[in-house]
């Protein structure tokens, strides 16, 4: 598979959100809080995994609960950007 441009970290996440986790896709902006788009601990983990899985980079809970989706994505971004 090619690709023309990488997907940004922001958009691989959102997609996440909306695909499996079925998080409607009008709530997925960079401003909502990622603890209100997902919406249990269990979605939280899920999360987290996925985000390890899709990017190669490991986050802990307490980020994801404290972050907003543009602030999750650039912390995450850094750490690509970091190798």
């Amino acid at each position: 598979m090619t690709t023309s441009a990488p997907e940004s970290v922001l958009d691989v996440i959102s997609e996440l959100l909306v695909e499996k986790f079925e998080v409607p896709s009008e709530e997925v902006r960079g401003s909502a809080p990622m603890s209100d788009l997902l919406i249990d601990s269990l979605m939280i983990v899920e999360m987290a995994i996925a985000v390890h899985e899709t990017l190669g980079v490991k986050v802990d809970e307490e980020e994801l609960r404290a972050a907003t989706l543009a602030e999750f994505a650039a912390s995450v971004d850094e750490r690509l950007t970091d190798r």
